[in-house]
């Protein structure tokens, strides 16, 4: 596990990862209930999905950065 640390506050990345994983699920199933109504505002629709597209990139760069450190500690 790695440390993030933003600022003068440290956190575990895996903490970081959940919280970002939880947010795409919900910003997921937003997204599938504004395209069901039958005119759903492309404006919000999508402010959630750069939200969405945002958060994807913020988690991959996580697992990366675990993957990453995971390979330095063999060697």
């Amino acid at each position: 596990m790695t440390t993030l640390n933003i600022g003068k506050q440290a956190f575990n990345t895996q903490d970081v990862a959940n919280k970002v994983q939880s947010d795409i699920l919900f910003l997921e199933s937003r997204i599938a209930l504004l395209q069901q109504q039958p005119n759903p505002n492309p404006m919000v629709v999508q402010t959630y999905e750069q939200m969405l597209e945002s958060r994807q990139a913020v988690l991959g760069w996580l697992q990366q950065n675990e993957v990453q450190v995971a390979l330095d500690k063999l060697g």
